[in-house]
């Protein structure tokens, strides 16, 4: 998000540090060396300072992959936005969570799609979310079915927001 005059503000989900938001100053400028980068899912080795209390400051940022499939078609970018979303709601800043990290990475990456079942995008997504909730302790597994959304353990106003992106969470 655009932050000052030159400046974006920038959260990313992190191995080692969870979700962080960080300062990328000056990166809004065309001459920037962060600004080509930061694009919204890039798998990007990071450097950043911490400021105290102060939100962190990015130093460098190196592409690992680009995860542009995503944005060919509209049906997609969708899915791939509001699943962001929802990802956002529930992690709370800072809170470390490698395996989460690399749930994110094989379902952004080619091989989502076999890791997570196959089928259209939706149902793929779906199906993340479900492995997502029941790896965030949200997940209902009864015998023989599948994951629910485990409504109690949300609060309600991200209970609401996540039926609204994903009807089908709706037990």
């Amino acid at each position: 998000m655009p932050f000052a005059e030159a400046d974006f503000l920038v959260r990313v989900f992190t191995k080692d540090f969870g979700k962080m938001d960080a300062l990328a100053k000056g990166a809004r400028k065309t001459a920037s060396k962060l600004n080509p980068h930061l694009d919204i899912l890039n798998h990007i080795r990071m450097q950043f300072v911490k400021n105290g209390e102060r939100i962190s400051t990015l130093m460098d940022a190196e592409i690992i992959s680009k995860y542009d499939d995503w944005f060919l078609t509209a049906d997609k970018l969708s899915v791939a936005g509001r699943i962001l979303q929802v990802i956002d709601m529930v992690i709370l800043p800072g809170a470390k969570d490698g395996k989460l990290f690399f749930m994110l990475l094989d379902f952004f990456s080619a091989r989502g799609g076999s890791a997570f079942g196959g089928g259209s995008f939706e149902t793929v997504a779906i199906n993340f979310l479900r492995n997502f909730f029941k790896h965030e302790g949200y997940g209902d597994t009864l015998p023989g079915s599948e994951a629910q959304l485990y409504y109690p353990a949300l609060p309600d106003y991200c209970r609401e927001a996540i039926i609204k992106l994903w009807p089908q969470l709706k037990n």
